[in-house]
This record gives structure tokens, sequence and C-alpha cells, in this order.
């Protein structure tokens, strides 16, 4: 490692690099190199460590490692902001350590925002709790005489126009047993996400299933 002051003064002409024989000069160039350059581990940090580190604060991912100079990932008060340039607004709804996983995944899907496709992916990625996600966006048939099953593909009293139903598995081993607010908060939270993702103009209903092993044991 240099002196202190040697890096600055090695970049000023040569009439002041000679002419500093008592290394005053290199002395009080020290004092900036502690600012720009480097704290020498101590708090604030340099100002070119701070750039340094500018990559990984638009970074969600990365290992866990300490220090100004090998920040790899996104401090968590940042998460909500980077959320935000992913278009993804209900961030507040996640820890910080679901909400990077999301934010690493969701930028491919944004050009199939309002799709099937769009709604089951992004429940997975943001549920891991979530075994399955089945999508019924068919529309119910009129009332076919011979090929209408009432509550099933049939409704009586008029078609529902812009109409899909959501069918959730999810694992009952996620949940703590008979914690019914862990699964009701769970509940919420699924809602919220179809809210956001489904096109504004359409309705939804939720089915959520808790399964254990083979067996469903609570829905």
């Amino acid at each position: 490692m240099n002196e202190a002051g040697t890096r600055l003064l090695d970049n000023l002409p040569a009439i002041y690099r000679t002419s500093d024989p008592g290394g005053n000069l290199g002395r009080l160039l020290g004092v900036f190199e502690e600012m720009l350059f480097h704290a020498g581990g101590q708090e604030p940090p340099g100002i070119e460590e701070q750039i340094e580190a500018i990559p990984g604060l638009f970074s969600p991912g990365g290992d866990d490692v300490s220090g100004w100079l090998h920040l790899e990932k996104a401090p968590d008060q940042f998460l909500p902001w980077l959320a935000t340039w992913v278009a993804f607004t209900p961030h507040a709804l996640f820890p910080p350590h679901q909400l990077r996983a999301i934010i690493s995944r969701i930028a491919p899907l944004y050009g199939r925002r309002g799709t099937r496709a769009y709604l089951e992916q992004l429940l997975e990625i943001c549920f891991p709790e979530i075994s399955k996600v089945v999508i019924d966006d068919e529309a119910a048939l009129g009332l076919v005489i011979g090929q209408a099953r009432v509550g099933q593909d049939t409704l009586l009293g008029g078609e529902r126009p812009f109409w899909f139903r959501v069918v959730i598995d999810a694992k009952e081993h996620e949940f703590e047993p008979e914690n019914r607010q862990a699964r009701e908060g769970f509940e919420q939270r699924v809602r919220e996400i179809i809210d956001f993702a489904k096109p504004a103009h359409t309705t939804c209903e939720l089915r959520l299933r808790f399964w254990l092993a083979d067996e469903i044991i609570r829905t």
C-alpha cells in the first residue's frame, strides 16, 4: 500500500513532486486521499469506495459480503425503491428476503402482464407455499339441454362477463398447525397480488386449498 499522499502526489507535475523534500505536501495530500480514496476501514467510507459500491445498490441478489468495497447486493432499505423500478407496487406485503427473489425474477414477466401465464407465474414467484395454481377463464356455457352441468360449466341467471376463477393449492406444512391467523394473512396477500396482476375490468373468485400430502385438510 502506498504511503499517504503519494497517490495524488504522483499525479502532480514533476516540479511539485521534486520540490517537497520535507514531505509536507505529501502529508497535506494524504488528508484528501483518506477522504477520496479510502478510510482505512473506518466510517464513513471514502468517496471512491462509495462509488464502487453503487452497482451493488441495484442488485437485489448476491452474497452476504460485508464492507462498502465488496457490496454485492442492495441494502434492505433500497428494495422498495427497486421494486418500483420493475413496477411491483405491492412490495410492502413481503419481507426483504422474499422481496429480493421477486425483484430478481419479475422483469422477464413484464411483457405478459394481464395474461393467465403472468398471473400464474407471479403467484408462484411471490409465494413459495403454493404448490399449484389453476386459472379457469373459460366462459360458462348457456343452458344447453343434455350438455349443461349446473354449477360446473353452466350458470343460471345469466353469464358473468370478464370473470375468472383461481384455484390455489398450498402446502400445509408451511403453516403452523391450527394457525388460522397465518392462513388468513396468506389468503389476504394472495388476493392483493391477484388484484395487482389481473386486468382492471375483470372480477375473480379465489379458491384456496391447504394440502397435507395427498389430502386436502382445509379450504
